[in-house]
């Protein structure tokens, strides 16, 4: 079982995150690419709030397909395009699974890749 946790040695978290996860020695890694706000058929959600939720949709698929969850993974970045996001941002935290406590890293960008991308969630999961 990984280890998230907060080091003494480093200030607390300012937001609801875990400074670090310690693999154990011969788990199974998994690297996912980034992760858009497009459903299962191709349809690219319009709202901020809609993207975050389906995003993390993504993520979490992609993890059952590789018999691993949430609590597996060890590092996420999520982008988002905007600053003024971060209220939808919140808002669909609201509408989701459990994201606690996880290793997130959120990071503005200038913009993605097609300009109607307005969130991208890349992670690593490591389970043993």
């Amino acid at each position: 079982m990984n280890k998230t946790w907060n080091p003494n040695s480093v200030h607390p978290p300012k937001a609801d995150y875990n400074h670090c996860v310690l693999v154990e020695a011969g788990s199974q890694t998994l690297h996912i690419a980034g992760q858009l706000g497009i459903t299962p058929s191709g349809e690219l959600l319009t709202s901020v709030e809609d993207q975050v939720v389906q995003a993390w949709k993504n993520v979490q698929a992609v993890l059952i397909a590789n018999d691993m969850k949430l609590k597996d993974l060890v590092s996420v970045r999520l982008y988002l395009t905007d600053r003024e996001s971060l209220a939808s941002y919140a808002k669909a935290k609201q509408r989701l699974f459990d994201i606690s406590g996880l290793p997130i890293t959120l990071i503005f960008v200038a913009g993605l890749f097609d300009p109607l991308w307005k969130v991208e969630i890349e992670a690593q999961a490591a389970k043993r």
